[in-house]
This record gives C-alpha cells, structure tokens and sequence, in this order.
C-alpha cells in the first residue's frame, strides 16, 4: 500500500441529458485529466476519474477549473458533483488485458475517527485497488479492479466482495456500490 506519489484523483459525478450518456463519455475522455468515464444507473449517469499533478499551491484549483471550466460548460451536463479525496492509498494494480477490466465503486461509512483504519483493512482485501478519504456523506471510497469474467456478472462479484469481506471490516457503518454498466479507460 502506499500513498498516491505525486498526483492527485478527483471523482466527477454527473446528470446528463436523457439518451446523451455515451456521447457525454466520449466527450470526457478527450479532457487530458480526464482517465476513465464510467455509465451509471441511478441519481448520476456518468462518473469520470480525474488524475492531476500535485502541485506546489493548493492542487485544488487546478481541479476546479477543469470541472467549472471544462465539464460543467459542457451542453449535454446537467448537474455534478465532485469528490476530492483528502488521502489516498493505491495499489499498483495492471492487469494484462485492461480493456477487459471492470469497476466497482464503494462509498463506506465508518465510525467517527476510524477511517484511516478502515481505509488501510479494505486496502488488504485483494479485489480493492484503491482507498480513498472523503469529507463528506460517505468516509471512504472504495475503487475494486478485477478481470471481467462471464460468470460470476460484474454486480455480483462487487456485491459478493462487499457483503462476505468489505461489510465485515469492523467499524464499517454502511456501503452503498455502483457498478459501471460501461466503462471507457485511457492507458
């Protein structure tokens, strides 16, 4: 495990307008920062993870000005939100054959002051590549890599690796998953 060594990734939850999901990922993906576009079901339709260099000022405005300046002003977006992790703590995670990687995300609630441990228990589980703090609603992030297979279906691998491992991770509150129906990644 170790600290993420000079970058820094923000996650971009959006609402896009009806039937436009797979053009606004395309889109995306044509933003330097932008490293991977995922379709959703559910309150968002799209997430995309940004990686941006660690600079020596405040990251952060990098950040904003890509999301404010670039995604937000996009035609087909209708509302986002954006998920900057306080910490984070990866594994170096290549597989052979990533156009067949598949993602699951898992947004964890832990008890007050436990996070850190619980970001570092997850960690060890072998599905888990990255962990991640947040301030806000949900404590950690959760980011599970894994060879698209057949059999067992993407969602119920994730929920599988959720409910036997991740949920019996003491001091864990609550999960919440979301499982790409697609997902578009840059190497």
């Amino acid at each position: 495990m170790t600290i993420l060594p000079g970058i820094i990734k923000a996650f971009e939850l959006i609402r896009v307008r009806t039937g436009k999901e797979e053009e606004l990922m395309e889109r995306l993906m044509k933003i330097p920062e932008v490293k991977e576009s995922h379709l959703l079901a559910g309150k968002f339709d799209v997430m995309a993870t940004m990686v941006f260099e660690k600079q020596p000022v405040d990251s952060r405005e990098h950040i904003l000005s890509v999301v404010t300046g670039k995604i937000r002003k996009m035609d087909l977006v209708r509302d986002t939100s954006t998920i900057v992790p306080a910490m984070s703590f990866t594994k170096e995670v290549y597989l052979e054959h990533p156009k067949r990687r598949a993602y699951a995300f898992v947004f964890i609630t832990s008890k007050l002051g436990k996070e850190q441990g619980v970001m570092k228990e997850v960690l060890k589980i072998p599905d888990v590549a990255e962990s991640h703090l947040l301030l806000g609603k949900s404590d950690i992030l959760a980011v599970l890599h894994f060879e698209k297979e057949v059999l067992p279906s993407v969602p119920e691998r994730a929920a599988r690796i959720v409910t036997e491992k991740i949920a019996r991770i003491r001091n864990i509150i609550g999960t919440q998953t979301l499982c790409p129906i697609r997902s578009i990644t840059k190497l």
